[in-house]
């Protein structure tokens, strides 16, 4: 045997995982600052303080550290998603509407590293690893609040014409554009109010609409 062989020496499980979050925690920072394409795996191992060689001991490729770090952020914000529509009931009621926009407010704010990486992937990737975030919303919560919708239409409190299922969809989407704008393009208030009435306003538009007495649509 070659003793100029490399050998790793044989670390435990727990060491060999808290390496690889080093590696992950240094490439993320660095696809952040830098873009994906634009960071060597060369600069994640100098910055991680280890050798390139050693670095293949953990990953292979670069695209395999961007897929890792996603998979786990994919993994925390559905769990957070779940938990917060598990505690939703009767999502298009005012005060539902209200909760709802401040749960999210929290989630941007608590996980701004998944939205810049979000935003890169839009850019380098055409959204290719975090589109099914999106993909089947409407449909996954049409099938969570079925029952509800069901009875909105039974006790006829629907507005002739409207589709509840749309209208949470969208209430979802904008909260989630307004807290994106405003946390990672420094917003600043951009629709002109302070975020709790933001919130307020939009769970007010979501739940009741905005003219009183409108006339019906043109055909």
């Amino acid at each position: 045997m070659n003793e100029c062989s490399f050998f790793m020496p044989k670390l435990s499980p727990e060491t060999l995982e808290l390496k690889k979050e080093q590696i992950e925690e240094v490439a993320k920072k660095l696809f952040i600052q830098q873009g994906f394409h634009a960071t060597s795996i060369r600069s994640i191992a100098e910055d991680a303080e280890i050798s390139l060689g050693n670095l293949y001991n953990y990953f292979t490729t670069k695209d395999e550290i961007l897929e890792t770090i996603i998979r786990k952020y994919n993994r925390v914000i559905e769990h957070e998603l779940d938990q917060i529509f598990s505690q939703m009931w009767e999502p298009l009621e005012y005060q539902s509407l209200v909760e709802f926009g401040k749960r999210v407010r929290d989630l941007v704010n608590q996980h701004q590293d998944y939205w810049l990486l979000m935003y890169i992937d839009v850019l380098e990737f055409n959204n290719q690893h975090f589109r099914k975030m999106f993909d089947g919303v409407s449909a996954r919560l049409e099938e969570k609040f079925a029952a509800y919708y069901e009875k909105l239409r039974e006790t006829g409190r629907l507005r002739e014409g409207t589709n509840p299922k749309l209208g949470f969809a969208a209430a979802y989407m904008q909260f989630f554009n307004y807290f994106l704008v405003e946390k990672l393009f420094a917003g600043n208030s951009h629709l002109g109010v302070p975020d709790e009435i933001a919130i307020e306003q939009l769970a007010r538009i979501f739940h009741q609409g905005v003219l009183k007495d409108p006339e019906p649509p043109r055909q």
